[in-house]
């Protein structure tokens, strides 16, 4: 569904044959993305932990009109349609938009572009959005900062961003090749990232220090050459999701230690910003 104003293209694509042959150049695995983000999928209370921790970081819900930036799936998408009078599901892959065109069919208040983030900012930013999530997208993209200073073209003055992105690059191994990634974070990393695209930082801090051991044993010492959560056995999904609260406590008594009220180490760097003037 196209909000008020909206421009006359498609309402699910920016142009949808340019934009399968940009999906084709630049997603190379995106059949085994999409099985990673399938598996992802019945993580819900990790998703929730996200949403909970965005919306702490920000002292509230993140806006009324939010863009979930390469937002696959829409696992994320999901939660944020019960928190925003209207959601973009936006993400450049063709399975993944087909997914969500399936997936939120019924739900007024989202819609779903099939959109190349690195050229379209202008019919983005006509979208008039308040808040922009990108999860774990930054990593898969050559130029980060051209990407993150096309968010601040997107928002207007005061208009919030928040970012998650893999942590820590000695964590860098076999599985972020396998998942296409050009890099890993350390917090004040993301912090000079953000603010160099026009943000002031207002909280960065590390989630998941649980996931750190396993995450080192897979991708530095055993070196598997496939994506974190096709790793992992349906049984061993089925635990992760049961130990989500454990996880979540772990990093709340860690955060005593670590920067920004987060522990000191964790699997992921999240971070919430707002477009300068």
């Amino acid at each position: 569904m196209s909000p008020p104003g909206a421009t006359s293209d498609p309402p699910d694509s920016f142009g949808a044959p340019t934009l399968d042959l940009a999906a084709a150049e630049k997603l190379p695995h995106e059949a085994l993305h999409l099985e990673s983000l399938e598996r992802m999928a019945g993580l819900r209370p990790y998703y929730d932990w996200v949403l909970e921790l965005a919306e702490t970081l920000n002292g509230g819900p993140l806006g009324k009109r939010v863009l979930d930036a390469g937002c696959g799936i829409g696992n994320f998408v999901e939660l944020l349609r019960h928190r925003a009078e209207h959601v973009m599901a936006v993400d450049l892959s063709p399975k993944n938009v087909a997914v969500l065109r399936s997936r939120f069919e019924d739900a007024a208040n989202v819609e779903v572009l099939q959109t190349d983030l690195d050229v379209q900012r202008e019919e983005l930013r006509a979208r008039s959005v308040d808040a922009i999530c990108c999860l774990d997208v930054l990593e898969h993209i050559q130029d980060d900062a051209a990407l993150v200073r096309s968010f601040a073209g997107i928002l207007p003055e005061g208009g919030t961003l928040f970012v998650k992105v893999p942590a820590h690059q000695w964590l860098y191994g076999s599985v972020d090749e396998a998942s296409d990634h050009h890099r890993r974070y350390g917090r004040k990393q993301l912090m000079r990232l953000v603010e160099g695209a026009g943000f002031r930082v207002e909280r960065a801090r590390y989630m998941n220090m649980a996931g750190v051991g396993p995450y080192f044993l897979k991708s530095r010492v055993l070196k598997k050459g496939s994506t974190f959560s096709n790793s992992f056995s349906q049984r061993q999904l089925r635990w992760i999701k049961r130990s989500i609260g454990v996880f979540r406590g772990a990093d709340r008594v860690a955060g005593l230690l670590g920067p920004g009220g987060g522990p000191p180490v964790g699997q992921s760097v999240v971070l919430i910003a707002r477009r300068e003037g």
